[in-house]
């Protein structure tokens, strides 16, 4: 049959984006795109190559992407080329966003392959990565997937980013019972906050096994997720961190799987990394129950002598994880120990994304006259994208200069004197935390002869700090802003006024934009761990 009768085609799961056709012998690339509808920030818009061979019934398959794509729920090997027939099941990242080659008319009508077409999977049968690719009947597939694990196994996801370890004996489930581990299923031998070494430790309760053990009798998958920043930053070697986790298993004697974030991106805790590979990847393609399934953790945000004697906790990542998945929460002496919770104080987070509401552009901040704008407020409080909005808005007859992108105030002044004698509006894009730094901008303006008016971003430090841990996750081209550097600037500050000289001093609300829906979700989400 010529190539010209058959075509082969990359055909969604799910049916969530047409299928993709692969034209014979023509490289296509998939990733994150909106042809593939995958808008996940892991997956590379160049993620995989493919290329067919209609008259041998073959498909030519290469991770490029960072992140490891999946065949049949083995991982593949970056830039190793793999050679898939027809049925085969290609996971644009390993165990998501599932697709299927299928070639029309299917093989049956194909002549024989050759001896050299035979793919590599086949070469090697004794290694699970290199199996004979077969397609199996959907139901037995899934009852085959939910069997216990046979064997513990580490895996690293996102080069070091997470570790997932999955004990012998775990098994899949719709119900699932996930708690944070340090102060909540281990506490300290040596009685520091902190262990002093991957031995001090001991277990937290006394009665934490016997309700593990109900929990896995009525049917929960037992996942521990926790943040484990010593790990990242190198003070604590990963070797070292599996033995102790390895040993705790082995004390809690029933299996788990675990969740270890070691950075500071999308797995660590509030967010919700960690519960997205659990549910998309990791749970067999068993639909979680979020109404009977719960989470348990010690950093709940409970204040100073919350109970007799104890300190406040370190933070609320757990609790305000649970409030992002819209989970029930538990704290450890509430679950283990049936403490009521009712007169426990709790603190909320300074800054709630939910209760966030938008505003419409205030179009006083458009001058009749030429003038110099001064933007004043935190990091990441909207001075970029409100600079961006004056300009599009006003035709360009505003034009911004910013101390980050010209290195300093004295080159941004020299840029400013140029806009104003070709007649441009300038928009002083840096925080002017104080009198000192905006008066440079009022006496500038008095030597060009132009009005000077103040636009004041009212964002909180907290509301900032969201702003700049969503710029990090969404790996938006920014330069990230420390702790240290908004309480330098919280600390100079001084609430500009009239009297300094401005015409006006406007205040202006933080207005978010989102690119999609995604993005807006993730930040509607706490962000922040206190």
């Amino acid at each position: 049959m010529s190539p010209v009768a058959r075509s082969c085609f990359l055909k969604c799961l799910l049916d969530t984006h047409a299928p993709i056709k692969l034209f014979h012998n023509v490289e296509t690339t998939v990733g994150r795109s909106k042809l593939t509808k995958i808008k996940d920030q892991a997956c590379s818009r160049q993620q995989l190559s493919l290329k067919a061979d209609c008259e041998e019934c073959i498909v030519e398959v290469k991770q490029l992407g960072v992140n490891p794509s999946g065949l049949d729920g083995f991982a593949l090997t970056r830039h190793l080329e793999y050679k898939v027939e027809h049925g085969s099941r290609i996971e644009v990242l390993l165990n998501s966003y599932i697709h299927v080659i299928e070639f029309d008319p299917p093989p049956d009508n194909c002549e024989k392959q050759k001896p050299g077409a035979k793919r590599k999977l086949e070469e090697d049968e004794e290694s699970p990565r290199k199996r004979k690719s077969f397609k199996l009947d959907p139901v037995l597939e899934v009852s085959k997937k939910i069997k216990s694990a046979m064997e513990s196994i580490w895996e690293e996801i996102d080069r070091g980013e997470l570790y997932v370890f999955t004990s012998k004996g775990v098994k899949s489930s719709h119900k699932i019972a996930a708690f944070d581990m340090d102060g909540t299923l281990i506490k300290t031998k040596s009685g520091k906050v902190h262990p002093v070494d991957t031995h001090d430790w001991q277990i937290a309760f006394p009665t934490i096994q016997q309700k593990l053990k109900e929990h896995l009798e009525q049917g929960y998958k037992l996942v521990i997720l926790s943040n484990q920043a010593p790990i990242g930053n190198g003070r604590v070697k990963i070797e070292d961190f599996k033995k102790k986790i390895e040993n705790i298993v082995t004390k809690l004697d029933v299996p788990f799987q675990v969740y270890i974030a070691t950075g500071k991106g999308f797995y660590r805790k509030p967010t919700t990394g960690m519960w997205k590979v659990l549910s998309e990847q990791k749970n067999d393609g068993l639909e979680i129950d979020m109404v009977e399934s719960f989470y348990c953790g010690d950093a709940a945000g409970r204040v100073a002598n919350w109970a007799p004697g104890k300190k406040k906790d370190h933070s609320m990542a757990d609790k305000l994880m649970a409030e992002n998945l819209n989970l029930r929460f538990y704290t450890p002496e509430q679950f283990f120990l049936g403490h009521s919770i009712t007169n426990v104080p709790f603190s909320k987070p300074d800054f709630n994304p939910k209760e966030l509401s938008t505003s419409t552009f205030n179009q006083n901040l458009i001058g009749k006259d030429k003038e110099i704008l001064v933007l004043v407020g935190f990091p990441g409080s909207g001075k970029s994208f409100l600079a961006r909005q004056i300009e599009n808005k006003s035709g360009h007859n505003y034009v911004a200069v910013c101390r980050d992108v010209l290195g300093s105030w004295q080159k941004c002044a020299a840029e400013a004197t140029k806009l104003l004698q070709r007649g441009k509006s300038v928009i002083v894009d840096s925080t002017n935390p104080d009198k000192e730094s905006r008066s440079r901008w009022l006496a500038l303006a008095k030597e060009m002869k132009v009005d000077c008016r103040c636009a004041k971003m009212t964002a909180s430090i907290a509301h900032a700090k969201h702003n700049n841990k969503f710029r990090e996750l969404m790996k938006i081209n920014h330069i990230p802003v420390n702790d240290i550097v908004y309480h330098t600037y919280k600390n100079k500050y001084v609430d500009p006024s009239h009297n300094e000289g401005f015409k006006e001093v406007i205040d202006v609300p933080f207005t978010p934009d989102f690119e999609d829906k995604e993005a807006e979700k993730i930040y509607r989400m706490h962000l922040l761990e206190k």
